[in-house]
């Protein structure tokens, strides 16, 4: 069997499941929730610039790219990854449990191709959850604050003009991506090792937030720079006036290897495994 095939099933099996629906509806409901709080009581930009009594900025400062930017750290560091952690902590394990795996093998294909296939499907679903988080905030911003510019805040006060805030928008959610493919795979990976789906899961969950704790504590700052829950957030780093790629490659090279590394010990394990089930 050809390995677009086997991907095109896999697929099919993660996007037939209602339960990965539901994430795409949460989404919806976030970004619904969000555009409603900023339309009630404002956007938090308001109350930095009142802060400054030194001048003063006229024209709108609400616009569709300030609501897919205001959206990015409490969905992409939160509500994302719990969602990728979800389905894609199923893709093997489900499979052990329903017994189905063992005649998916007695098929005549290749060990390396079912767990390419299914790691493809894990990224996939996962760039799918991060590009439709994006893409819902602008339609939404859209309908209801109209097209406009961008005011951001990092070092400073940064004002990019819509066709630019497009730009970097789309820059953003591109590196969100690879941090969200990174969840994937430590989430693929932890359903090849304990076979149950929600254990995978709650696995993966509890890697983010010891990685995010051993971040946050003195005693281990020299392991800081190798932790993926410190590079997912690196996206905000591209709203500056001035992008610097220096300080971009090693978070962007660390999500890399997060994403490869768990991909090849999946292979390795998948190889050897024994499929009783």
């Amino acid at each position: 069997m050809k390995l677009g095939r086997l991907l095109a099933d896999e697929l099919a099996r993660i996007f037939w499941q209602k339960g990965t629906y539901v994430g795409y509806g949460a989404l919806v409901v976030l970004v619904s929730l969000m555009t409603l709080a900023i339309w009630r009581f404002g956007s938090p930009f308001h109350e930095r610039l009142e802060a400054g009594s030194d001048f003063l900025i006229a024209g709108k400062l609400i616009s569709g790219v300030t609501v897919a930017r205001l959206l990015m750290e409490p969905a992409l560091l939160v509500l994302v990854p719990l969602l990728v952690a979800a389905i894609s902590g199923g893709v093997f394990a489900a499979e052990m449990q329903r017994g189905t795996m063992r005649v998916l093998l007695c098929r005549p294909v290749r060990r390396w191709q079912v767990a390419t296939a299914k790691y493809l499907a894990g990224w996939t679903h996962a760039i799918s959850l991060t590009l439709f988080l994006g893409l819902s905030g602008l339609l939404i911003g859209w309908a209801v604050f109209g097209r406009g510019e961008l005011i951001a805040f990092r070092g400073g006060l940064t004002i990019l003009t819509e066709q630019m805030a497009l730009l970097r928008l789309g820059q953003a959610y591109l590196v969100a991506a690879l941090g969200m493919c990174a969840v994937a795979s430590v989430a693929l990976l932890c359903s090849q090792l304990v076979h149950s789906p929600l254990t995978a899961t709650a696995a993966t969950v509890a890697f983010l937030l010891i990685g995010g704790v051993l971040a946050a504590m003195p005693y281990f700052e020299w392991l800081s720079p190798y932790l993926l829950s410190t590079h997912l957030e690196v996206f905000s780093q591209l709203f500056s006036s001035q992008v610097e790629i220096a300080p971009l490659r090693w978070p962007l090279a660390c999500m890399g290897l997060y994403v490869v590394v768990p991909f090849t010990i999946g292979q390795i394990v998948f190889r050897y495994q024994d499929i009783t089930c």
